[in-house]
């Protein structure tokens, strides 16, 4: 599917986008809030600076994407396959990840404040400044993540997994 079609199928009120063909679109800076992308295959896209909140986004393929400054305030990305993707300053407000894989892409700066991440895979993640405040990390792994300057208030770190370990004054 091209990016314009599916911004014009959006545009006349379609939000139902499934298992879409989306490699290598060009979404930059478009509102797209309260889409439903589950499953589709967003590989090399870029939707920097795009307004995808309340949006469902489960089981979606975002391989090496570039997602920097988006909006995926309460966004539902259950079981997505986030790798080696930017989403630098992105907006995860609220969003649930449960069991994404988020292994390999970039966090920096980005705001998973009250985030749902039980059992993802943060594996080699770069989460340099995040804020992670209130979030679930039960069961995460974040073996080998960067973790410098990250907000670490009142985040639940129950079963999360470790190489080397998250300080033991934050568990």
């Amino acid at each position: 599917m091209e990016a314009s079609q599916l911004i014009r199928r959006y545009s006349i009120g379609q939000r139902q986008f499934e298992r879409a063909d989306l490699r290598e679109a060009q979404l930059r800076e478009v509102n797209l809030n309260e889409i439903c992308l589950s499953y589709a295959d967003l590989t090399w896209a870029n939707l920097s600076q795009a307004n995808l909140e309340q949006a469902t986004l489960t089981g979606a393929m975002i391989w090496r994407a570039y997602l920097s400054w988006i909006n995926l305030k309460r966004a539902d990305l259950n079981r997505a396959l986030v790798l080696r993707s930017c989403l630098m300053f992105a907006n995860l407000t609220e969003a649930s990840l449960q069991q994404a894989d988020l292994r390999l892409s970039d966090f920096r700066q980005a705001n998973l404040q009250g985030a749902n991440l039980q059992g993802a895979k943060l594996c080699f993640a770069d989460l340099s400044g995040a804020d992670l405040s209130h979030a679930d990390l039960s069961g995460a792994d974040l073996t080998g993540a960067i973790l410098r300057g990250v907000n670490w208030h009142n985040v639940c770190l129950d079963r999360t997994i470790s190489q080397p370990p998250v300080p033991s004054v934050l568990v």
